[in-house]
C-alpha cells in the first residue's frame, strides 16, 4: 500500500502554485497599466471616433481682383452631398430600411445625375461619410434640403463648400490660372499663390448615441473655417481688355501658327497693365480645346495617342507665351546695341555710316532689309532705318567684351529670368560673355540675331532703356489683403540696377519716337501722342525653304515722361498677309496705345497738320431752309451737295453726329418722294489713301483713313469697310485700313 504525498511535497508544490498565481497577477497588473496609461492616447482616440463625428468644412478660396477692385476670380458657395451609411442602416425594420435607401438612391440620382447603383453601394458601408456629389449648386441644393424634409430624412446632409468662378471667362487667362476639384491652384497666379489664396478648413463635430446616430443639435460643435487671403492685381481690366481686342483682330487677320502674345507694363514701377497669350480658353472650361485648329489635332485619334496628344494641346492652351517661350527679337534688340554705343561714347547724334545694303564679316555677308542700301547716314538716321550694316560697325565700335557687359545688365546673362511673380518663367539664352563670341556672332547679335529671350525680357529691357535706365523687377500682384481687407503685404517697386545713365536714356526716346513717326508715321503711329518705338522681324533658324518669322513690336509712351510701354508678338503669321514688325504687330500696339493713353488721362496735343486733319461731326440739318442748311454745313467746315428743287431739307446723309473729314460731304434731300441717289462702291484696296479719296470723293462718297501710317509715304489701303461692288447712297462714309508695307529690320 502507497503512502501519500509527504508534507515536504506539499509545500513545494503550495510554493509553486503561490509563484503562478503571483505571477499571472503581475502580468494582468502590467497589461492593465499598460492598456490604461500607456496606451491611453489610443484608446481615448478610439473612443472619440465612436461618439463624436468630425466633419471638414472648406474655406474660401480668397478673390483675385484688378487695380481697380474688379474681381476677376471670386468662390462661389457650393455644397458637398454626403449620407451616412450608419444612420440609414440603424432603422430597425428592415422593410423600412431598404424602402429608404431605394427612396434615397432614386431621387439623388434624379437631381444629382449621379447612377443610381453607385448611391446604393454607399449607402451600405459601415461608415458616417459617403460622398454623394461635390459642388453642388444652390437650385439643387435646395431641392435636395426639400425632399429630405418631405420625407424626414436625417442621413442625407449637406456641407458648404466654394467653387472657383471666373466672372470674365477668358479674360488674361494664361496669367490668373485656374484651379483643380480640390480649389487647389493648378496653373498661373493661382498657383503661384495657392499658399496665399487657399483658406483654412473649419470642422463640425457631432456627438452620436449608442445605435450611432446623431444626439441632439446641442452637442454640436462648429468650428468656423478661415477664407484665404486675396489678391489684389496689377492688372487692369480695362486695359486688359484692349490688349485682348488687338491680339484677337491680329490673329483673326495673320492667323499665326504658334500664337501670339501682348504686355503693357508700366516702365517705372514693374508693374504689368495687361498681359495676354492668343489664342486663349476659358478659365471656367479649361479643359475644354477653344482653338479649332488645335483641336482638329484630336480628331481621329484614340486610346494612348489621343491621351497624350489631348495633354499637349490643353499645355499649349494654357501655357503663358508672353513669360514662357524664347523667340529672336531682331531689331528690337538694337535698343541695347544703340544705348551702350551712346553710354560707353562710343557714338554721337553725328556719327557716320554707309550702307551699301549689305557687310562682309569674316568670310559671312550679312544684308540689310534694304537690299539696295541706305547710303550715307547718321547713328539718329541709323536708328529710325534700323539698318543691319550700320549696326555692325556699332557692335565692333563696342568689341565683344563691352557689349556682352551690357547684355548682362540689362538682365539678359544666359539663364537669368526677370523673377515676375508668375510660375514658368523661361531663361534666355543670350551671347553674355565676350570670350565666347567670335566676331560673327557679335555682327549677328548687335543688330538682334542670335540671342534668344522672352516677351516679358524684351520690354523689361526697353523699359530700362526709356526709363531713365533703371531695370526693373515685373510683377503682377500689388497686395495681398486678409479676410477683413487688411493688407497683410505690399509688393513694392524693385529696382535691381541703373544700366544707363539717365542722359543716354534721354537721349534715346527721341530716337525711337523717329522711328514711329518717319515718313509721315509708322503703323504703331497714333495722332495726337508722341510715342517711341522699335519693330523687329526674325526668321526661324533653319528654315530658308518654309520662311517662318517672328513679327514684333515694342512702343512706349509719352515719349517726354515715358509711363507705359506695348509689346506685340506675332509668331510664325501667314506670309501671304505679311510678316514685317511694322506691318503686322505695328496696329496691334497703335490700337493699345490709341485706347490706353486717354484711358490713363492722357489728352491728345495735335500738331498743326494734325488739327487741320481732325474729323468734324454732322450736324442736324432736316427742316431747315436750304439756304441755311447749307450755310451751317459749310460753317461746319463740311461741303453740301443739295439733291431736289425744294425748299426745305427732309432727309440728309450722312446722319447727325456722323464724323467725317473736313470738306467732306453732306447730300442734303429737298423732296418727300426723291430716292436716294446710290453708286458703287469700287475697289480701294492697293491703292495709296490720297488716290482712294480722290476715288469716293468724284463719286460724291466719304472717306475715313484709319490707321497710324494714313499720311505715311508708301501707305497702301489694305481693307475697306464696305466691299467691291456694293450699291450704297451717296454721302455714305467708307471706312479704309492704311498701311505702310515697307520692310523693317
Amino acid at each position: 500500500m502507497s503512502k501519500g504525498p509527504t508534507q515536504k511535497i506539499k509545500n513545494r508544490l503550495n510554493r509553486v502554485v503561490i509563484a503562478l498565481i503571483l505571477l499571472g497577477f503581475t502580468a494582468v497588473l502590467v497589461n492593465l497599466f499598460y492598456e490604461s496609461v500607456i496606451k491611453s492616447d489610443f484608446y481615448q482616440t478610439k473612443a472619440l471616433e465612436n461618439q463624436m463625428r468630425d466633419i471638414t468644412v472648406t474655406g474660401k478660396r480668397g478673390t483675385i481682383y484688378d487695380r481697380n477692385m474688379k474681381a476677376i476670380a471670386r468662390s462661389a458657395t457650393v455644397w458637398t452631398v454626403f449620407i451616412s451609411p450608419n444612420d440609414l442602416n440603424a432603422i430597425k425594420d428592415e422593410t423600412e430600411r431598404e424602402n429608404q435607401r431605394a427612396l434615397i438612391a432614386e431621387n439623388l440620382s434624379t437631381i444629382l445625375e449621379v447612377e443610381k447603383d453607385s448611391i446604393i453601394e454607399k449607402s451600405k458601408k459601415q461608415n458616417y461619410y459617403e460622398v454623394i456629389k461635390k459642388k453642388v449648386e444652390e437650385p439643387e441644393a435646395d431641392e435636395i434640403r426639400a425632399f429630405a424634409k418631405e420625407h424626414d430624412i436625417s442621413c442625407i446632409h449637406l456641407v458648404e463648400d466654394s467653387k472657383r468662378y471666373y466672372p470674365y471667362n477668358e479674360l488674361a487667362s494664361s496669367v490668373i490660372g485656374f484651379t483643380g476639384s480640390d480649389n487647389q491652384g493648378l496653373y498661373g497666379i493661382e498657383a503661384k499663390y495657392d499658399e496665399y489664396l487657399t483658406g483654412t478648413p473649419g470642422r463640425i463635430v457631432s456627438a452620436k448615441n449608442a445605435n450611432g446616430t446623431d444626439m441632439p443639435l446641442t452637442y454640436e460643435k462648429m468650428y468656423e473655417p478661415k477664407d484665404g487671403n486675396s489678391l489684389v492685381l496689377t492688372l487692369d481690366y480695362s486695359i486688359q481688355n484692349f490688349l485682348e481686342k488687338a491680339l484677337d483682330a491680329t490673329v483673326s487677320q495673320f492667323n499665326p501658327a504658334n500664337r501670339a502674345a501682348g504686355i503693357v507694363m508700366n516702365v517705372n514701377t514693374g508693374e504689368i497693365l495687361a498681359m495676354s497669350s492668343k489664342p486663349d480658353f476659358n478659365l471656367n472650361e479649361p479643359y475644354e480645346i477653344t482653338d479649332s485648329a488645335l483641336a482638329a489635332t484630336l480628331e481621329g485619334l484614340e486610346g494612348a495617342a489621343l491621351k497624350e496628344a489631348r495633354s499637349a494641346a490643353w499645355e499649349r492652351q494654357w501655357r503663358n507665351k508672353a513669360i514662357t517661350e524664347l523667340y529672336e527679337p531682331g531689331s528690337v534688340f538694337k535698343v541695347v546695341t544703340a544705348s551702350a554705343a551712346l553710354e560707353e561714347k562710343k557714338v554721337t547724334m553725328d556719327t557716320s555710316f554707309h550702307c551699301t545694303g549689305s557687310k562682309k564679316v569674316a568670310s559671312e555677308t550679312m544684308h540689310c532689309h534694304v537690299r539696295s542700301g541706305h547710303g550715307t547716314e547718321n547713328f539718329a538716321q541709323a536708328v529710325v532705318n534700323s539698318c543691319n550694316p550700320a549696326f555692325i560697325e556699332i557692335g565692333q565700335m563696342l568689341g565683344a567684351d563691352l557689349f556682352t557687359k551690357y547684355v548682362r545688365s540689362f538682365g539678359l546673362a544666359t539663364g537669368s529670368k526677370t523673377g515676375i511673380d508668375l510660375p514658368g518663367e523661361q531663361a534666355c539664352q543670350t551671347y553674355s560673355d565676350g570670350r565666347a563670341m567670335s566676331i560673327v556672332d557679335l555682327a549677328s547679335c548687335s543688330f538682334g540675331q542670335s540671342n534668344v529671350v522672352t516677351p516679358i525680357q524684351m520690354i523689361t529691357v526697353m523699359a530700362a532703356v526709356v526709363n531713365g535706365g533703371k531695370l526693373v523687377t515685373p510683377h503682377v500682384v500689388q497686395k495681398i489683403l486678409d479676410e477683413d481687407g487688411n493688407v497683410v503685404k505690399n509688393v513694392e517697386t524693385d529696382v535691381k540696377r541703373q544700366v544707363i545713365s539717365e542722359e543716354t536714356s534721354e537721349a534715346m526716346r527721341p530716337l525711337l519716337e523717329g522711328v514711329v513717326a518717319a515718313n509721315g508715321g509708322s503703323n504703331a503711329y497714333v495722332k495726337g501722342y508722341r510715342i517711341g518705338g522699335k519693330s523687329g522681324t526674325s526668321q526661324k533658324k533653319n528654315d530658308a525653304v518654309n520662311k517662318k518669322y517672328i513679327s514684333s513690336f515694342c512702343t512706349f509712351a509719352p515719349v517726354d515722361d515715358p509711363e507705359i510701354a506695348v509689346l506685340i508678338v506675332v509668331d510664325e503669321p501667314d506670309v501671304s498677309k505679311g510678316y514685317y514688325g511694322s506691318v503686322v504687330a505695328g496696329p496691334a500696339c497703335a490700337s493699345v496705345m490709341a485706347d490706353t493713353l486717354p484711358y490713363l488721362g492722357y489728352e491728345p496735343q495735335y500738331t498743326e497738320e494734325e488739327l487741320a486733319q481732325q474729323e468734324v461731326p454732322v450736324g442736324n440739318y432736316v427742316g431747315m431752309d436750304i439756304l441755311k442748311a447749307q450755310n451751317e454745313v459749310t460753317n461746319d467746315r463740311l461741303k453740301a451737295v443739295v439733291k431736289g428743287s425744294g425748299n426745305t431739307v427732309v432727309k440728309q446723309v450722312p446722319a447727325r453726329g456722323t464724323s467725317l473729314s473736313q470738306q467732306g460731304k453732306v447730300i442734303l434731300y429737298t423732296e418727300d418722294d426723291a430716292a436716294e441717289t446710290t453708286v458703287t462702291v469700287p475697289k480701294l484696296v492697293g491703292l495709296s489713301p490720297s488716290t482712294a479719296n480722290t476715288v469716293l470723293t468724284n463719286l460724291h462718297l466719304n472717306i475715313k483713313l484709319n490707321g497710324g501710317a494714313a499720311n505715311a509715304t508708301g501707305a497702301k489701303v489694305v481693307s475697306q469697310s464696305v466691299g467691291e461692288g456694293e450699291k450704297v447712297p451717296i454721302g455714305t462714309v467708307i471706312e479704309v485700313e492704311c498701311r505702310t508695307t515697307a520692310s523693317d529690320g
